[in-house]
């Protein structure tokens, strides 16, 4: 029986919160989808002392790890992509200089991984307790039309139910709560999303999973 192990480099803490918890359940689909003999999806835990910016830094914080994962998940906002493209590509070549056999895979949402959060409103309303929220947000890929999706998020958790978002508590709750209820379906309706998802099976095929 197979497994498939991943580690995240993620940007910042409400990243944490979110990313693990939502990849995991979003890999366990991937894999009875196209890769039904991988009977198991580990655990996504996060180097949190890796930063995300600096390919040395990284590298050190994943070879520490070697033996644990089967791939590792870079996240990186989308956005401007001025400053992400160059970010991006120099970490990937960074990690294909070393001659690992463990593929890194990006995370990119379009701007910021609220966007992610902000495209399943059925969701969202499920853990506000509400029956539609007041708040204008785009649906599906118009998310990433979003000009500051963390900014549209804060106005609607204030606004709409009443949170305060300068609380870490209140927050961590809130985002580890969106990644166990958005529906994996409607984030694949983001081109973004969508990226990872074929980037992440281009992987496994890469490392040997069988479809069928």
């Amino acid at each position: 029986m197979r497994s498939v192990s991943c580690v995240p480099v993620r940007e910042g803490p409400t990243d944490d919160w979110f990313l693990p918890i939502l990849l995991r359940r979003a890999l366990e689909i991937l894999v009875i989808e196209n890769f039904p003999a991988c009977r198991e999806v580990q655990d996504i835990r996060s180097l949190t002392r890796a930063g995300n910016q600096h390919p040395d830094s990284v590298i050190k914080a994943l070879e520490a790890e070697r033996g644990t994962y089967d791939v590792v998940l870079y996240h990186h906002d989308g956005a401007p992509a001025s400053k992400s493209d160059e970010v991006i590509r120099r970490m990937r070549e960074a990690w294909e200089a070393i001659g690992t056999p463990e593929p890194m895979v990006t995370v990119v949402p379009i701007r910021e991984t609220e966007a992610w959060i902000l495209a399943d409103v059925a969701a969202l309303s499920t853990v506000l307790c509400l029956r539609r929220p007041k708040t204008d947000i785009p649906v599906g890929e118009g998310v990433e039309r979003c000009a500051d999706p963390k900014a549209l998020l804060a106005a609607l958790l204030k606004n709409d139910a009443g949170m305060n978002p300068g609380k870490t508590g209140v927050m961590r709750d809130f985002y580890i709560n969106m990644a166990e209820a958005a529906d994996i379906a409607v984030l694949k309706k983001v081109p973004s999303f969508r990226q990872w998802w074929a980037d992440m099976i281009k992987a496994l095929e890469g490392l040997g999973y069988q479809h069928g």
